[in-house]
């Protein structure tokens, strides 16, 4: 029996038009540095041993991309640099000719300005993690129905029927707490410290800082809870998966005769082809959540090295107020970073779960 037959008719048999639909969504949102991917490239590199990626193309094209952002966040930079320069000078002038109220009134609508402008682009950075978290959660969605099937195929009935309803509810749980409460809370913080930078005094400075630091923690509690619970039972029924599997070995190989071996072997090589495209599938969704997170990831941290590189240079200038503003903005976008690196590793747990379920494992004799 030919494996490669068995792999190939095993591929056409699966619909995977969504999922390469999103891998080319990927591929146009990198401008060029990602190319394109294909699961049978990936279910022969798995069958074969080839690495998947040239290591240090990748890394360059990741650079590349980062400069790509940053050299595009200079706009940015540059506008709220010059709003500053312009605001110290309404300030010098006010000491020097003791019009005090018309340099006060310019520095309020400079100051709107710097507001709008910081508003306009922490919005774009929200809608931007808010978009990659709902893809994120789609792919899986769409991966459970390919993948769970491939899982029971391969004799994990028990964790097949029990896992698919915990993680497509974990899923649908945390995507939900992440769109309606956790992201809304870190953008509620930006717009606090945005209208504290208004006045002298703190006045909601420390709530902004309370809001975005409990929205990490609830971050990190809710990856907590639902990858330890998924991974908990993953162990549990991949013990009975196990057991089960061996005593249909068993029965098959001693109680059929003359052919009871053959039919054994026969199915050996089968389920490990089935194993071999589940795996190739499961490394393909891998690589999917990878560049859903990379991109988005090296675009929010390009935006928050530009809110601390202009903090730093505001900074001489003698406006300390907006300094620490653009420096709190800066944080506020990194705590954004960090809640959607979370969000995609409780991802990449559930798909190392899956994988790792009757993927390597074959009967034996």
């Amino acid at each position: 029996m030919d494996y490669e037959a068995i792999i190939e008719a095993q591929l056409n048999q699966i619909e995977m038009s969504p999922l390469e639909q999103l891998v080319n969504e990927v591929v146009g949102q990198s401008r060029g540095y990602f190319e394109p991917l294909s699961l049978h490239d990936i279910v022969y590199s798995v069958l074969e041993g080839r690495p998947l990626f040239d290591s240090d193309v990748m890394i360059s094209g990741i650079i590349d991309l980062f400069l790509f952002e940053i050299r595009s966040g200079i706009a940015l930079g540059i506008q709220l640099v010059t709003i500053c320069i312009f605001m110290g000078l309404l300030k010098n002038l006010s000491n020097s000719f003791g019009e005090k109220t018309v340099s006060n009134l310019g520095i309020l609508v400079c100051s709107f300005f710097v507001i709008a402008l910081c508003l306009r682009n922490f919005t774009h950075t929200y809608n931007l993690a808010a978009d990659s978290v709902n893809t994120m959660a789609t792919t899986m969605q769409i991966l459970l129905p390919i993948l769970i099937p491939l899982m029971i195929s391969t004799g994990s009935f028990t964790s097949g029927s029990i896992l698919n309803p915990v993680i497509l509810g974990a899923i649908t749980v945390f995507n939900t707490l992440m769109q309606m409460f956790i992201l809304p809370a870190i953008f509620v913080s930006a717009i606090f410290i945005l209208v504290n930078s208004m006045v002298d005094r703190d006045y909601v400075n420390k709530l902004a800082k309370f809001i975005r630091s409990a929205a990490v923690f609830a971050t990190g509690l809710a990856v907590t809870f639902f990858g330890g619970i998924t991974m908990v039972q993953g162990v549990v029924t991949k013990s009975a998966d196990g057991l089960l599997i061996n005593t249909a070995r068993y029965s098959i190989n001693n109680f059929i005769p003359i052919v009871g071996g053959f039919a054994a072997d026969s199915i050996d090589m089968i389920l490990a082809c089935i194993a071999i495209v589940k795996t190739g599938i499961g490394i393909f969704g891998v690589i999917i959540l990878v560049c859903l997170l990379v991109i988005p990831l090296i675009k929010i941290v390009a935006i928050a090295v530009i809110y601390k590189l202009t903090a730093i240079i505001i900074e001489p200038i003698g406006n300390k107020q907006v300094s620490n503003t653009m420096n709190e903005m800066g944080n506020s976008v990194i705590t954004m970073a960090v809640v959607l690196f979370l969000t995609s590793l409780m991802f990449l747990v559930f798909m190392a779960i899956i994988i790792g379920i009757g993927g390597g494992r074959l009967w034996r004799s």
